[in-house]
């Protein structure tokens, strides 16, 4: 573990209270529900030192902001996804560039 574990701990905590809070709109199991709290939380630990040296807002509130938005852009980019059916045409040109026979 990280002695500077508190300094890791107020920079993700923003994000995961966001994503938290986006988890009252998200509809779907516990699994994906838990999948989107993860990647929001990411996402505001790796965008929100980005947007903060952009903008300047205070560093607490655009986690919060990012983890929020972040879970819900994530939760529309898995429905489009799943809507357009992209697995099957990923997984057809993944195949097809591997040389791999047919299912």
């Amino acid at each position: 573990m990280p002695t500077d574990w508190f300094s890791h701990l107020e920079k993700i905590l923003p994000g995961l209270l966001g994503s938290m809070g986006a988890m009252l709109w998200i509809q779907g199991s516990w699994k994906r529900k838990l999948a989107l709290f993860a990647f929001g939380g990411v996402m505001a630990w790796y965008a929100t030192p980005w947007i903060y040296q952009q903008t300047g807002i205070s560093e607490g509130f655009l986690g919060l902001m990012v983890g929020l938005f972040g879970m819900a852009i994530v939760d529309s980019v898995f429905r489009i996804w799943a809507d357009l059916g992209l697995s099957s045409i990923v997984r057809e040109f993944i195949r097809a560039r591997l040389g791999l026979p047919r299912e």
